[in-house]
């Protein structure tokens, strides 16, 4: 354990390097990586090594990984991000088996039992990351949707997050993905918000599902989304510092 606590150390504040407070960090891409894993501690190590051996950073890509503290009933224990500034970081076709870093880390998955459960490429539409919630919001609440009308969701979304805002209710940092392939279920989007701990999320969730705001949105957005489910992970580790050199 303390070889794995001491590894924890390579990993940087997440998504260090925004500018200013905003808004948009230069993050092009997300590929997520859920995963049933019976080992995290060790699977965190292995995804240390991998980190450290640079092929990530030579493309520019982040990483993080999670544990699932709430999560629908595919089995999934934790997930793996990969962050892509733009569409030239992505991995070449043959990286799985020309790259030996990456061969070494699908080896070091596969012999600890890990079953990847889906693989979903994802494109921001918005997401929101103020400089003071880096490091600080490691727990996340995420929606899955399925939207008929993109264009219209994302602006009645944006508005309400905007009013949110100004009444003091929205999360410190949240954000509005489009799923390009993969995910579960038909799924089309996803939502994500960051809260601090597992209690600043169960008492601003309920805050903010009982504004007049909410309501007005989900009458006003029903007939173009349905939530296929939800969940709630923590942040183990993150490091994305490659994206900023």
């Amino acid at each position: 354990m303390k070889r794995i606590l001491a590894s924890l150390t390579l990993f940087l504040a997440p998504l260090c390097g925004f500018a200013g407070h905003h808004e948009e960090p230069p993050i092009g891409y997300v590929l997520t990586q859920t995963i049933k894993s019976d080992n995290v501690p060790e699977t965190l190590m292995a995804a240390a090594k991998f980190l450290q051996s640079g092929a990530l950073a030579k493309r520019g890509v982040g990483m993080g990984l999670y544990s699932f503290n709430a999560n629908s009933g595919n089995g999934a224990t934790a997930a793996i991000d990969y962050y892509y500034p733009n569409a030239e970081a992505m991995p070449p076709a043959d990286v799985i088996t020309a790259s030996g870093p990456h061969v070494d880390f699908f080896n070091s998955m596969r012999e600890l039992g890990n079953e990847v459960v889906a693989s979903t490429l994802m494109a921001p539409v918005v997401e929101v990351i103020p400089n003071e919630t880096l490091g600080v919001n490691k727990v996340f609440y995420v929606y899955y949707l399925t939207v008929t009308d993109a264009a219209a969701y994302a602006s009645s979304w944006k508005a309400l997050m905007a009013e949110l805002k100004q009444a003091d209710l929205a999360p410190s940092s949240y954000g509005l993905r489009e799923i390009i392939a993969g995910g579960e279920n038909g799924e089309t989007h996803v939502i994500w918000m960051g809260f601090p701990s597992m209690a600043t999320l169960v008492t601003q969730f309920k805050a903010i599902n009982a504004s007049d705001m909410v309501a007005e949105f989900r009458a006003q957005a029903a007939g173009m989304r349905s939530v296929s489910r939800t969940a709630i992970s923590s942040q183990l580790a993150v490091d994305t510092a490659a994206m900023f050199d």
